[in-house]
């Protein structure tokens, strides 16, 4: 019996939405990564349009002027993606004049259908969050922004430790590049391993800081396996102290050994190894990126004790936490 193919799935129409004030490069580099993937694929993957809450054309943050080329209202995509703006202080989310600039665009994400996807980064996060689509569901942002987030929007279930977190049809992503993880996200189901990699290897450029070895290969964006991505997603929102290759294998569905074989041919460690240095790196961004203590650290990663966690960052970096944040910091 001949097998019919199975025809691909429809592109996903993603409108990038333009505001008053935005930082719009990351809109640029994602229109330039759904072109590459569409032209690797040899198919329409992810069509892009520029939208707006209207026609006019909107000032952006140190540029000309750029006009939408279509309202979102009537845009008819399935997600947007809303880029983040320049601020000098966190205080400037509550700025009146900040709010009057961006109140359109939030009015337009409130009125999107429920089923529209919302995707965000850095200070854009506040954007989706005002719009009240992200009430009650789990998300990232900026860890600077942490405060004045909490505070105004009490309802989201924040998770500021991880850069990336999906719940329903709301993903957001911490940092100014947080287009290359939502992107990355998005591509992974809809693109094979060796065409990802291949845009992942030509495009989606790492972060500027230098990354110890030790924790080399262990960023959301260098894993080209989509297992491993899920594995690795929910190490990052698992404690410490509770991280168990079987409770890992359960949650994407895989036997234990199955799981353990898979990390090792694609990491050179056991799955455990595994688990403690993406741990272990969660803790090096938040030296790097937050003034927190270690102990706070500590508590917020899941580790048993200060101590411990002293002591297990000191053997992998050959540094200890106090030297390793002022190096790197």
């Amino acid at each position: 019996m001949r097998r019919t193919a199975t025809p691909p799935a429809p592109p996903l129409r993603l409108a990038l939405l333009l505001y008053p004030g935005c930082m719009p490069a990351g809109l640029f580099a994602t229109a330039d990564m759904a072109r590459a993937a569409n032209l690797r694929a040899q198919r329409p993957v992810i069509t892009t349009c520029w939208a707006g809450a209207d026609l006019q054309p909107l000032p952006i943050w140190q540029g000309p002027a750029l006009t939408p080329s279509v309202a979102l209202a009537q845009a008819e995509v399935d997600a947007v993606l809303v880029p983040g703006l320049w601020l000098s202080s966190p205080d400037g989310l509550q700025a009146p004049q900040q709010q009057q600039h961006i109140a359109p665009a939030i009015a337009a994400l409130r009125a999107l259908p429920r089923r529209t996807q919302v995707w965000s980064y850095c200070a854009g996060v506040a954007l989706a969050a005002a719009s009240g689509r992200m009430r009650g569901r789990s998300a990232t942002a900026t860890w600077w922004l942490r405060d004045p987030l909490q505070q105004q929007f009490g309802a989201v279930h924040w998770r500021f430790d991880e850069p990336l977190v999906e719940d329903g049809p709301i993903t957001t992503a911490a940092g100014a590049n947080g287009y290359l993880p939502l992107m990355l996200h998005a591509l992974a189901t809809r693109l094979d391993a060796e065409a990802l990699a291949d845009l992942q290897s030509l495009l989606m450029l790492p972060r500027p800081r230098t990354t110890h070895p030790a924790f080399a290969g262990h960023d959301l964006m260098a894993v080209a396996d989509a297992e491993l991505r899920r594995a690795m997603l929910w190490v990052q929102r698992c404690p410490a102290t509770a991280l168990r290759l079987p409770a890992l294998a359960e949650a994407l569905g895989l036997s234990p050994r199955t799981l353990a074989r898979r990390v090792q041919a694609h990491t050179g460690l056991s799955a455990a190894h595994w688990m403690r240095r993406i741990k272990l790196r969660q803790v090096s961004e938040a030296l790097c990126d937050t003034p927190l203590p270690l102990k706070r650290i500590a508590e917020n990663l899941g580790f048993a004790s200060e101590a411990g966690l002293h002591r297990a960052f000191q053997q992998a970096t050959g540094q200890t936490p106090l030297a390793y944040r002022m190096a790197k910091g």
